[in-house]
């Protein structure tokens, strides 16, 4: 008999509901691990342009010759930093979107272009009301998911699909600074923050750690530190808080450095973010402590320890989502200063609950109560999720019970 738990339903900090919800009819391959099974399911495609959602590079790439006898494709890597294009759709595509097809194998050129490409993919398969009503109440809901925030707003679109159906209160949209300002000033209101990326991500071998992944690539800093004091010193002026997506060491290294440097210079800058902040050294931690820092992460990225173990070394794996130092030693408290979402991979609170639970390495670790504290919505008056844990076998069964 296992340990029996009713939880509320999950506030997932850290989520695209607008882009996944454009893309949720897509071809997913992120239970796929036979190459042969994902090209076949491109090949019946009937789509005009497939949109292919969770190719996983830990399992397989795909050369040029295998993909371009296929109809046209988009294929997006599940990091959601890492594309690649076949010459079918390259040719549909390229008179109305030269640069993107020109440069999308350029992995520098991908990170600092990464919002016109999520734009890009997310309009290739147009959004509507009924597929975000279907994706909240039909996918996120069951698993346990009440309230998700959208950390990139592709367009004044969403907040009127969100007005019409009566969900802006399961959502908190985010908005890059091109889109920021393309808004008029009633649209202005619902976005909540602006977001930045500093570095790239693992999946992509593009996150910004201090040696080079064991395939050999190394990581992608965006910013010198002279523009990113001059970006965010501009941003503050919107006064509006800002996130910061930060995954490796020396990207999160970096944004310590140069917040501190902005409040030496009296500066005022609002709520600052740091979105994953996975590979942090204690003495970076102390500091974003002291800065009045809120930490964004993602407890099903303990599981990047195993799935990316063919890139990481062995310390990074071990160095990875660092939650005991960051509570028991830096003192970051969740659901205050350090708060959990999913990126969407996967969403969820199985995969969550059993890397909190049951991760690889002992500093990862999270409690139930802390789950709770970081994850969960305030109360049960939406639904809840009924848990056993049995912990003998490092099990973990949910039920999603809605109201």
């Amino acid at each position: 008999m296992g340990i029996k738990y009713e939880i509320p339903l999950l506030k997932d900090h850290h989520t695209h509901t607008s882009i996944y919800a454009s893309l949720s009819n897509c071809i997913d391959l992120s239970a796929v691990r036979d190459k042969k099974k994902a090209l076949s399911l491109m090949k019946k495609s009937t789509d005009e342009i497939t949109v292919i959602l969770g190719w996983n590079s830990s399992f397989f790439y795909f050369e040029d010759e295998e993909l371009d006898g296929l109809p046209p494709v988009v294929i997006c890597n599940i990091s959601f930093h890492d594309f690649m294009i076949n010459k079918p759709a390259r040719e549909r595509l390229f008179d109305s979107h030269k640069d993107i097809i020109s440069h999308i194998g350029d992995g520098n050129w991908v990170e600092r272009n990464l919002y016109a490409i999520l734009k890009f993919v997310g309009n290739i398969k147009p959004c509507n009301d009924d597929l975000v009503r279907s994706f909240f109440d039909e996918y996120l809901l069951k698993n346990g998911i009440w309230y998700a925030e959208d950390m990139l707003l592709a367009d004044r679109k969403f907040v009127n699909i969100f007005q019409r159906i009566g969900y802006l209160d399961r959502t908190r949209f985010w908005a890059d600074i091109e889109t920021f300002d393309s808004l008029d000033s009633e649209a202005k209101k619902y976005v909540h923050g602006i977001k930045i990326f500093i570095d790239g991500a693992i999946g992509a071998k593009t996150a910004a750690i201090k040696e080079p992944f064991l395939t050999g690539e190394r990581g992608i800093l965006i910013y010198s530190d002279e523009k990113l004091f001059d970006t965010l010193t501009q941003l503050s002026t919107h006064n509006k808080p800002i996130a910061i997506h930060a995954v490796g060491d020396l990207a999160t290294d970096q944004i310590i450095k140069i917040l501190s440097d902005i409040q030496s210079s009296e500066n005022c800058i609002p709520q600052i973010r740091i979105e994953h902040f996975q590979f942090i050294s204690k003495e970076r931690a102390e500091t974003a402590k002291s800065l009045g820092i809120v930490l964004s992460m993602q407890p099903n990225f303990n599981n990047d320890s195993i799935q990316y173990a063919d890139r990481l070394s062995a310390k990074y794996c071990k160095y990875n989502n660092p939650f005991r130092m960051l509570i028991d030693e830096v003192g970051f408290v969740p659901g205050e200063d350090l708060i959990f979402g999913s990126d969407g991979m996967p969403h969820g609170v199985q995969c969550a609950l059993e890397q909190s639970l049951f991760p690889r390495f002992p500093d990862q670790t999270l409690t139930i109560e802390e789950f709770i504290a970081g994850y969960c919505m305030p109360d049960q008056k939406n639904g809840y999720i009924k848990i056993e844990i049995d912990e003998a076998q490092k099990n973990i069964t949910t039920e999603i019970v809605s109201n």
